[in-house]
């Protein structure tokens, strides 16, 4: 008897303390197949057909709040991956932080997303294969170790700043052979990362514009004395669009200057591998559009999008290795939803980059899949 009351009793302690704490996650995984074809003035060349389980992005993760009084929360946040394919490692891979919410706005520290990574609207789309979704476009996006300020919202508008100490920032500066692990590298001495945002949001109307600026996104090599410079790297999406009564429908501009280099930019087209500190192209000027619309009947919803990327401006660069920036995409697909929160969903993508007077890369593929969020 002693024993069941000592055990109810933590039991009941255990529950008040975690009162406050959240368990929440998506698991989404699916079938998905692909096909590459290249093609050079005087060759095509096509992969095997590849078809695989995928994961699309499942997580779990624990929130909570403290009322510390007078307007004043204490608020933590610990997120992973949970691939269904099992390929996720560690704790907190995903985001964790902490932070105080206050009525001047909400402070926080730790892994977070940016505002580029969290305009995800115009990608409305789960996915492994970059030419299901539109990965090329929301590539700026990160989750970075970092202090942020969100301000509250007026009026519906909200805006927010970021900032990663150059300590903290990832080592994945362009052309340093062995990548600093801080920013203290000879030829990337503050590779400190700035990050900002505008929100709107009225009556289903929706405005965004993301802002990053990495203060050594890669070193050049100067061709003649070899000497090695840093240089840094921008970039600005706007993202509007509509979501009410059915209707869904947003579209997007992106712009970046030393973002991408011609071998970055090349792998986040085509998904082949990619070795930063082996890196030695010159830094690109990029331009792209993207459009998707969707319309909900009863549980059914189509969805379609476009995405353009336009020929490139790159020191040092031909005609043909700027058209190697452009790309065309389609993606067209549908979901059903069996509940509000179990959802299947079907899609097939096209992807072509390049073009056709050097070497053009298309892919092919599609999916079926399931979402549950919980």
């Amino acid at each position: 008897m002693k024993k069941t009351l000592i055990a109810l009793s933590l039991a009941a302690l255990s529950s008040a303390a975690m009162a406050d704490v959240t368990l929440y996650g998506t698991i989404k995984a699916g079938v998905e197949t692909g096909q590459i074809k290249v093609k050079t003035t005087t060759t095509t060349e096509k992969s095997h057909t590849e078809t695989a389980i995928a994961d699309f992005g499942s997580r779990i993760g624990f929130k909570g709040h403290e009322n510390l009084g007078n307007g004043l929360n204490a608020i933590w946040k610990v997120e992973q991956k949970t691939s269904v394919a099992g390929t996720d490692k560690g704790w907190g891979n995903r985001q964790a932080y902490i932070g105080l919410e206050t009525t001047a706005g909400t402070f926080r520290a730790g892994k977070m997303s940016t505002q580029l990574d969290e305009m995800d609207k115009t990608d409305a789309w789960e996915y492994d294969n970059k030419a299901l979704g539109l990965g090329v476009f929301t590539r700026t996006g990160q989750k970075v170790v970092s202090v942020r300020y969100d301000s509250p919202v007026f009026a519906g508008f909200s805006a927010n700043v970021q900032f990663t100490p150059r300590d903290n920032a990832a080592n994945t500066v362009r052309g340093v052979a062995t990548n600093p692990t801080s920013g203290r590298d000879d030829a990337a001495k503050d590779n400190a990362g700035y990050y900002a945002g505008l929100n709107y949001e009225n009556s289903g109307f929706f405005a965004q514009y993301g802002f990053g600026y990495k203060k050594s996104a890669y070193v050049a090599t100067d061709r003649v004395t070899g000497a090695q410079s840093s240089k840094s790297g921008q970039a600005h999406r706007v993202e509007a669009g509509y979501d009410a009564n059915n209707l869904f429908v947003s579209g997007g501009y992106q712009y970046t200057n030393g973002w991408d280099s011609q071998e970055s930019y090349h792998a986040a087209l085509t998904g082949d591998a990619y070795d930063a500190s082996a890196d030695r192209s010159a830094g690109l000027k990029t331009h792209e559009v993207a459009v998707t619309g969707a319309y909900k009947f009863g549980n059914v919803t189509p969805k379609v999008s476009y995405a353009h990327g336009f020929k490139a401006v790159g020191k040092n660069l031909s005609d043909s290795e700027k058209r190697q920036a452009q790309y065309d995409q389609v993606i067209v697909g549908a979901d059903y939803d069996f509940s509000k929160r179990t959802t299947a969903f079907a899609q097939a993508g096209w992807l072509k980059s390049g073009h056709k007077e050097t070497y053009r890369v298309e892919t092919t593929a599609g999916l079926v899949g399931l979402r549950h969020k919980f």
